[in-house]
């Protein structure tokens, strides 16, 4: 398995390295970032561990990426304060171009794992500006929002975060829905009442601006470089584990030409299959909500790409 990564000077590229090497999940490891002072010192480091778990670790341009099996893209532009992800659009949505064009010329045929935000609209744009529009190889990662939200059901119950199951679909934002019907306590469905629910889903936004008010700023490196990881194992391992993913829908729950987080397998192929979970109508009227959120940002991704839509698979 070898593996780029993309913006590997940033912490979440550098803590998704890491991560990659304790957990054995590559034979080869391409860090490319254009900041080469940063990257050179965490290349520094991660090289000197590297060899303990037998991996490879180099730094270099884009042509180091020929024939990865997987490229993981965390790169983004600098940018000020914001209220929402979507106000990253567009400024990283050329970080994506860049990208898209380097994975299509030196390995088209990787499976890409998109981290950088706003992601849904960013994956679509990394769909659409593919070789091969294989909608099963292009994810992004937005795995944080069930896991966040298993926390605070935590929270709210008094147990470990650990005894919890629940799954977050839509946007990777404040749209996002929370699916309170898949929330469970060692297995055992939990219910909420309205309030509690209401409480919790307010959380994303203090969570968000939590991070924005940190000087100097910082993002989830070590929660996104986790998870990215189970998604790596998953695709090396053909586990087909269900991981709650970004990917472009093509008629699941009713939608079409656009990516949002949906629970997908996850496997050889990258996803795999997507599974469709009955909705309580609160959660529809959310899916409702969060793809009136998610369109423009997708048809103005089609627009700067001037790129059609229609997926090969």
């Amino acid at each position: 398995m070898k593996i780029t990564v993309l913006g590997a000077a940033g912490v979440l590229g550098s803590c998704s390295v890491f991560n990659l090497i304790v957990q054995k999940l590559a034979e080869e490891i391409i860090m490319v970032d254009p900041w080469e002072s940063m990257l050179k010192s965490h290349w520094l480091d991660l090289e000197t561990m590297a060899p303990v778990y037998d991996i490879t670790v180099r730094m270099g341009g884009y042509e180091e990426m020929a024939g990865s099996d997987i490229v993981i893209d965390t790169a983004s532009a600098r940018a000020g304060s914001i209220q929402s992800r979507s106000e990253l659009l567009p400024s990283n949505l050329p970080v994506i171009k860049e990208h898209a064009e380097a994975i299509g010329r030196y390995c088209p045929n990787a499976i890409t794992i998109t981290a950088t935000n706003p992601v849904d609209p960013l994956n679509y744009a990394m769909f659409l500006l593919s070789k091969h529009r294989d909608r099963r190889k292009i994810l992004g990662y937005s795995m944080n929002d069930s896991v966040r939200l298993r926390m605070w059901v935590a929270e709210e119950l008094g147990v470990r975060a650990g005894r919890v199951e629940g799954t977050v679909i839509g946007e990777h934002g404040h749209s996002q829905v929370m699916l309170f019907s898949t929330v469970r306590l060692d297995g055992k469905p939990v219910h909420f009442e309205l309030e509690t629910r209401q409480k919790i889903r307010a959380m994303p936004p203090k969570m968000l601006h939590a991070f924005e008010s940190l000087i100097p700023k910082r993002t989830a490196g070590w929660t996104t470089a986790m998870g990215i990881a189970d998604t790596v194992r998953a695709i090396a391992e053909n586990t087909r584990q269900i991981i709650p993913t970004n990917v472009v829908l093509a008629g699941e729950y009713g939608i079409r030409d656009m990516s949002m987080t949906v629970p997908a397998a996850i496997g050889r192929n990258g996803m795999e299959s997507i599974r469709e979970l009955p909705l309580t109508d609160e959660e529809l009227e959310g899916v409702k909500n969060t793809v009136s959120t998610l369109k423009p940002q997708m048809r103005l991704v089609e627009q700067i790409l001037g790129s059609k839509r229609n997926c090969v698979v």
